[in-house]
């Protein structure tokens, strides 16, 4: 099991699983996220990157992200940390940090996985959504009250609601600014899940990162590519992105394990190479 410091995130990684996990841990604070959470999850990805960089092949298969104490994932953005800021110049910082640290979630290679317990709100949410799975406990409620303090979301909240629930609910969730519960946001098609409770979210989300940590990591990294670049950029840029990403994984040694092990009992240990 490595591990690397953070002041405002516990971060690890399981070496024999290839499984990674960032826990957000300012629990007094409800795990609102401040400058240097934002900055502690940009590096935490980084941290991971360089794992991958340093490997014979693929090290890290999924990362999952989930939270300390037992009243909030997170409580969004730290309101009081923000009052201090009065040029436009140093609010512009804010949305610019909060996209660059939601990007750090969506652009990074392997599949990310949040396990929400609690409240859910802002800039909290929007982790989660730039995160490729996401399961909650029943309790759970999610928001995005940015309207009630005369700003629209600054992580780009309302850009991926408008993809995941259409404009008009978009329009809804981030105009009224009302709570959502666990059950709401799975119907709404934002949630992967909704379980009763802690423990099974726990066995939920590591059923699904075990099954992913044992698929070629190369291809889930293709597919979460492919998925990207469709939905950010459109549907023929998907296709031309898949056109050559599927002769490449053909020629890697992942592909051939798989093809050996064809219609055998064989399970093939993947490498990602």
């Amino acid at each position: 099991m490595s591990d690397t410091d953070f002041e405002t995130i516990d971060w690890s990684f399981d070496e024999e699983t290839g499984l990674g996990r960032i826990t957000l841990d300012r629990p007094k604070a409800m795990n609102a996220i401040n400058i240097q959470m934002q900055h502690d999850l940009i590096d935490a990805f980084d941290a991971f990157q360089a794992l991958d960089d340093e490997a014979d092949g693929i090290a890290v298969r999924a990362v999952i992200v989930d939270s300390a104490g037992d009243k909030a994932f997170c409580s969004g953005l730290d309101v009081g940390e923000m009052s201090d800021f009065s040029t436009y110049h140093q609010k512009k910082r804010v949305p610019d940090l909060f996209c660059e640290m939601c990007a750090a979630f969506e652009e990074y290679d392997a599949p990310v996985v949040a396990a929400v317990d609690g409240l859910c709100l802002g800039g909290g949410f929007e982790i989660v959504m730039s995160s490729d799975f996401r399961f909650a406990v029943e309790a759970a409620s999610f928001g995005q009250p940015e309207v009630n303090f005369g700003v629209l979301p600054g992580g780009a909240a309302a850009q991926r609601l408008t993809t995941m629930v259409g404009a008009s609910r978009a329009k809804e969730i981030t105009m009224t600014g009302d709570r959502l519960s666990a059950a709401e946001a799975a119907e709404s098609g934002i949630l992967t899940d909704v379980v009763a409770d802690t423990d099974e979210l726990d066995e939920r989300v590591d059923e699904l990162v075990s099954k992913l940590a044992s698929k070629p990591p190369l291809a889930v990294r293709s597919i979460k590519q492919a998925v990207n670049i469709t939905r950010n950029v459109g549907y023929d840029a998907g296709i031309e992105y898949a056109s050559h990403a599927w002769p490449a994984l053909a020629q890697s040694d992942d592909y051939a394990k798989a093809i050996d092990a064809f219609g055998s009992d064989e399970q093939p240990e993947f490498e990602g190479k």
